[in-house]
């Protein structure tokens, strides 16, 4: 049985100190840690943090892609989403990516607020960066030395 972590009402964040980062590492133990402590992580190794749900009628397509560059399925919510595996997995600056690897926990004002990534790719220089959401309203994106900014 897959672990899935379980998320809070979401939103974008207008600070990122005092963010936590839960994930599920390949054994399927989950994990916390401080944003900092994250830096450390394999997300690229890791199993989702939520299911990839699919009934009768639903509008988006969601599935499983066999990505050459991590060796195994990821998952995806939408053909979008899917596309976007294609082209992480023919990018030959991206060593291992991973779908929906880690949920984001902040407070904002008296709301606890969450966000799941839709993709993590870990680049051949080591340096991460998150994919999100094509509104592009959420992206923490790579590596930067704002102290805003998530330090993968």
């Amino acid at each position: 049985m897959t672990a899935v972590l379980q998320g809070v009402a979401g939103g974008a964040p207008t600070a990122v100190r005092g963010f936590e980062v839960a994930y599920v590492d390949r054994r399927g133990c989950e994990h916390k840690s401080t944003l900092a402590d994250a830096v450390a992580v394999a997300f690229e190794d890791g199993r989702p943090v939520r299911s990839f749900p699919s009934w009768r009628g639903q509008r988006n397509y969601p599935g499983l892609w066999w990505s050459a560059t991590s060796g195994r399925h990821v998952g995806y919510e939408s053909w979008l989403e899917r596309d976007h595996a294609m082209l992480l997995d023919f990018d030959d600056q991206i060593t291992g990516f991973a779908s929906q690897p880690l949920w984001l926990f902040w407070q904002e004002g008296r709301k606890r607020r969450s966000h799941a990534p839709d993709w993590f790719a870990r680049r051949a220089d080591g340096s991460g960066r998150d994919h999100a959401p094509a509104d592009g309203q959420l992206s923490f994106g790579a590596v930067h030395p704002d102290p805003r900014r998530p330090p993968w």
